[in-house]
């Protein structure tokens, strides 16, 4: 009796209780809403105001009242860190963020989501990580659409990602215009759907990118077209109630720099004078940003006088829009203004500019490295606080489980195992990152020493040309400027050859759709230094293959791999010849550049291939030319080697699927 009395008593308290908390839960609710609404208003005003770090404080301090989800608390860490220029760290927090909605249907979820992958697509494709862009923004879209979200700005613009980074890597071009095209559609029916002057912004914005995408490209054909389509949108913006005067101007005149440069590129020269000329006519032009937006123009139409005196708006517009001396930018800009100056004829002027890259390298380096280091610091110990709070949340839900399950023994047991593997994930962490400062220690003491030294020889004849107690020939002057010529274009391929390593690691393999005469392509590689070699060596090709044997490959790659073969050969064969061999062997193709050179020891024909490694380190170069032709064959489906048998001098052998 005493039993079911306690039983009916047990029950009825459970039963009130949860009476009790159900009653308060309606308020509890409200009051939730009330301060989530509170929290996302205070945050809005910091992004209104561009206090990125009040965005930061403040999702921190909010987030882990519940006034934040997981994944909108990721989406305004992520826009605050990329606001900082601390794009590493962004990129950690919308990865984050994408992983925590990407399975959501919640309608809030599903707008941070779309946020999140329009935000990471746009930061990826800026870092020029095409594939990474690609395999964020194709699912996403697919996701939106099937969800019925094909409407919203953030899917417009990754259309507009996707067709770019389509572009870039040679894709379909079929697949391309119908991606983008499917982008410029959906601008216009949200035009149709509401006719206000930030529809037509969104999508001025929209053909703006893809102009100059195919502008970037060459394919002025396309950008024509894409350019016509802008000016009407430009129309379009001008005639809405809302519309600003201002920015009417703007656009209009970077429609008419566009316009001059496309019509340059497909070589109608007086109509691209005359578009340029209305662009001279509008506001814009007067603004430094203007002046350095003509300067694409001016060089491709070869105006060097032009472009040189818009170039001496670089420091102004650096210094408005707080751009860094980053060694991207020094290539981008300061290599430019040094060229067009040259070509201009405008000696002293480019003696400073060389002095000034001469002076920031070393600072641009420092800060590089400096930069990047204390990123990925920060991001290294975000990664292991987000993961020791998620193992602490994952634990307490363990423990809470386990508790009504089982006991103290199986718990303890079950923490040590977590403790054990959070220790051997952050060792191996601390390891990569040992190895890592190691690596750019020796990349930034490598790149240092081999760009200093054409600087300094610039820099040395840039002194003597403007000095006036010198009294140089013409044969002399020519001979200088030439020098000058030569290390420019040294620094100019030690960078490229640089970011050409940089995009191929980025890549999984090579398109392989193009018929390619393997043959034809060696003999265009041994005419091509032909020049170069002056009849110093013998070089030819010997062809086993049958006439007309084509492979399904990559033209450009191949190319590639021969290019730097080729190069490498010549530099340390002093005497003899330098041969070409193609053959099949196990229905695979082989190409077998071989020379009289001086050969590599055996225990270093391995090393060759790795990074910044040189049999000589006295011999001019950086040590990536045979790293970038492997991964260029690897792409391929292929591999590249040394013959060990052969003591001639040296055997490259690149081996390649014939199907």
């Amino acid at each position: 009796m005493k039993k079911k009395l306690l039983h009916h008593f047990t029950l009825m308290v459970t039963i009130a209780t949860t009476i009790i908390f159900m009653s308060g839960c309606g308020d509890n609710s409200k009051e939730r809403e009330r301060q989530n609404r509170e929290a996302e208003d205070m945050v809005y005003a910091a992004y209104m105001n561009k206090d990125y770090t009040r965005i930061i404080e403040l999702v921190d301090s909010l987030k882990p009242l519940g006034n934040f989800s997981e994944g909108k608390a990721c989406y305004w860490m992520g826009y605050a860190y990329d606001r900082l220029m601390q794009k590493r760290m962004a990129e950690l927090y919308w990865k984050t963020g994408l992983a925590a909605v990407e399975n959501s249907t919640e309608d809030e979820d599903v707008r941070v989501y779309a946020g999140i992958s329009n935000r990471l697509t746009g930061l990826l494709n800026t870092w020029t990580e095409y594939e990474a862009a690609l395999k964020v923004a194709v699912p996403a879209t697919e996701r939106l659409k099937s969800l019925g979200r094909d409407t919203t700005s953030e899917y417009t613009n990754m259309l507009i990602y996707i067709g770019c980074c389509q572009n870039h890597f040679g894709l379909s071009e079929h697949k391309t215009n119908k991606t983008l095209e499917e982008a410029y559609i959906a601008h216009i029916n949200n035009i149709k759907k509401h006719p206000h002057a930030i529809s037509y912004r969104d999508a001025i914005v929209g053909i703006i990118n893809i102009s100059y995408n195919y502008m970037e490209i060459g394919d002025y054909k396309k950008a024509k077209t894409w350019l016509k389509r802008l000016n009407q949108l430009i129309d379009g913006y001008e005639k809405q109630a809302d519309a600003r005067p201002d920015y009417t101007q703007k656009q209009r005149a970077r429609y008419n720099i566009y316009l001059a440069r496309t019509l340059e590129g497909l070589g109608k020269k007086e109509e691209a004078a005359e578009a340029y000329i209305k662009f001279c006519q509008s506001d814009f032009f007067k603004t430094a940003e203007g002046k350095i937006l003509a300067s694409d123009y001016l060089r491709l139409a070869g105006r060097w006088q032009d472009a040189a005196d818009n170039f001496g708006s670089l420091d102004e517009v650096m210094k408005e829009y707080g751009i860094s001396y980053s060694l991207e930018n020094i290539q981008k800009m300061l290599l430019k203004k040094y060229e067009v100056n040259m070509k201009a004829g405008r000696i002293d002027t480019a003696r400073a500019v060389s002095m000034k890259i001469t002076e920031r390298l070393d600072s641009a380096i420092t800060l590089s490295r400096s930069a990047e280091a204390r990123e990925e610091e920060a991001v290294h110990e975000k990664e292991l606080e987000m993961t020791a709070e998620n193992e602490r949340y994952l634990r307490q839900r363990h423990i809470t489980r386990l508790a009504v399950m089982a006991g103290v023994i199986v718990i303890l047991i079950i923490y040590i195992v977590l403790r054990h593997r959070s220790q051997a994930r952050l060792a191996k962490a601390l390891e990569r990152a040992k190895e890592s400062d190691r690596m750019k220690t020796a990349f930034v003491q490598h790149i240092s020493h081999e760009i200093r030294t054409p600087l300094n020889i610039i820099t040395g004849f840039a002194q003597v040309v403007s000095n006036p107690d010198y009294e140089l020939s013409d044969e002399e002057r020519s001979r200088i400027m030439a020098d000058i010529t030569h290390n420019t274009t040294e620094i100019t391929n030690f960078v490229n050859e640089l970011l050409e390593l940089s995009e191929s690691e980025s890549q999984s393999q090579y398109q392989l759709d193009e018929d390619v005469d393997v043959a034809t392509v060696c003999q265009e590689a041994v005419e091509a230094y032909e020049a170069k070699n002056q009849g110093r060596l013998t070089l030819s090709v010997n062809s086993e293959l049958a006439n007309g044997c084509m492979i399904k490959s990559n033209a450009a790659a191949i190319r590639k791999i021969m290019d730097r073969l080729m190069s490498n050969a010549l530099k340390f064969t002093n005497h003899g010849s330098v041969t070409i061999i193609l053959k099949t062997v196990n229905d695979k193709l082989q190409i077998a550049v071989e020379d009289t050179g001086i050969g590599i020891p055996r225990d270093q024909q391995e090393r060759v291939f790795e990074r910044f490694y040189k049999v000589d380190s006295f011999v001019q170069g950086i040590g990536l030319g045979l790293t970038v032709a492997r991964r260029a064959a690897q792409l391929l489906g292929g591999t590249l080697t040394i013959d060990p048998t052969y003591t001639s001098g040296c055997r490259f052998v690149v081996t390649l699927p014939m199907h």
